[in-house]
């Protein structure tokens, strides 16, 4: 196996920040804001903590305030109540 590079589970292209705090997810094109709970936050993606994750739809608005203008996002993965979502 020449020339086989393994790497490590963190592949990301941005440092992550680890926190705890509440954030906002709007429906892409949607009106209805819903409170999530932020993990971590980096340039280009989210990891949030939310109730009836199956319900938020693949792409979303994510907001750190309900007055921000907020990031479009696309669903990577979802884990139970967790969701890890890139910025588009």
């Amino acid at each position: 196996m020449f020339g086989s590079v393994r790497r490590g589970r963190e592949q990301r292209k941005a440092t992550r920040r680890k926190l705890t705090t509440s954030g906002f997810v709007r429906p892409d094109g949607g009106f209805a804001i819903r409170t999530c709970t932020v993990i971590d936050l980096s340039d280009t993606g989210v990891q949030i903590t939310i109730d009836e994750p199956r319900s938020l739809p693949s792409t979303f608005v994510f907001l750190t305030s309900r007055a921000a203008k907020g990031r479009r996002a696309n669903v990577k993965w979802r884990r139970g109540s967790q969701i890890g979502a890139e910025f588009i």
